[in-house]
């Protein structure tokens, strides 16, 4: 293998696949087969379309591969976005598979709680007694949105929604909010600063942001404006879906995030500048202003 950056370059098509599942209602994992700096197969996993168990991604690309050029996988690389579960592993042993790569691993699935075998890939090959070399974390970042709980719920709530289902979402939203607001408004010690710096420190507190991450970037008396660079799931889980997030996010939560500001003040507005937009831009323009 070449180094790291060939293995990050297939892990972009691996982790591709594994989008492509998710737009299905797939599982969302991803892999590729490559030889000789060649990619010989590219599959996912169909686990929820097909109705099968072990339709699972490495199993697939194994099968483009092997009806490509022969059962006999010597010399191949198979990265998956996700460390291979002992079936898999053991099939990767069999095929005769050289090395391969994953960028999420068995014992991160287990520590989100996700179900999974505690059992890791290498402990399959030496109970075969196969040489396969490993290659661990390979865009273990970029891997792991796939598998946060929070993308996968905006994924089930976003994918095939109508505006009405948008809609339908808001006022779930605006609920939600209303009660983390009310077991959590002590500590915004409301009327030791400025309305608009409260309010902007409730929106960093409700999104689990750093400070650094919303920067205010302009400021008047009667307004802040900020950039929002933090962690979005939603933000994901349209870019997955292949969503606009310009008419996503208005339908979906500009309504219950002005709602959330205004428990603090009923004067207080919050709106966006839809022209910077994530991922249009690489933040979220924001403001949150005090009406006469």
């Amino acid at each position: 293998m070449n180094g790291v950056m060939e293995l990050e370059f297939w892990m972009r098509v691996a982790i591709g696949e594994a989008e492509e599942s998710l737009r299905e209602g797939n599982k969302g994992f991803g892999a590729v087969i490559i030889k000789d700096g060649e990619m010989v197969a590219a599959a996912h996993d169909y686990e929820e379309t097909e109705g099968d168990a072990t339709s699972h991604a490495e199993i697939n690309a194994i099968k483009i591969a092997s009806q490509k050029i022969g059962k006999n996988l010597n010399g191949c690389i198979l990265i998956s976005t996700s460390e291979p579960c002992p079936m898999c592993a053991f099939a990767i042993a069999w095929s005769g598979i050289s090395e391969i790569a994953f960028g999420f691993s068995i014992q991160d699935a287990l520590a989100q709680g996700r179900r999974r075998i505690a059992f890791q890939c290498v402990e399959a090959f030496d109970k075969a007694g196969t040489e396969v070399i490993v290659h661990k974390g390979i865009l273990r970042r970029e891997c792991a949105i796939l598998y946060r709980a929070d993308v996968r719920s905006e994924i089930n709530h976003l994918r095939n929604a109508t505006d009405e289902d948008l809609k339908a979402l808001n006022a779930d939203s605006i609920a939600r909010r209303t009660a983390w607001f009310c077991q959590n408004k002590a500590g915004l010690n409301i009327g030791d600063s400025h309305l608009l710096d409260t309010a902007h420190r409730l929106l960093i507190m409700r999104f689990h942001a750093a400070e650094v991450e919303m920067p205010v970037v302009n400021r008047t008396e009667k307004q802040i404006t900020f950039h929002s660079m933090n962690f979005c799931p939603t933000l994901e889980a349209c870019r997955i879906l292949r969503l606009d997030t310009r008419h996503v996010c208005k339908l979906l939560n500009e309504e219950s995030t002005d709602m959330l500001v205004k428990k603090i003040d009923s004067r207080l507005r919050f709106s966006r500048n839809y022209n910077n937009l994530r991922p249009y831009s690489s933040f979220c323009e924001e403001s949150i202003s005090i009406e006469d």
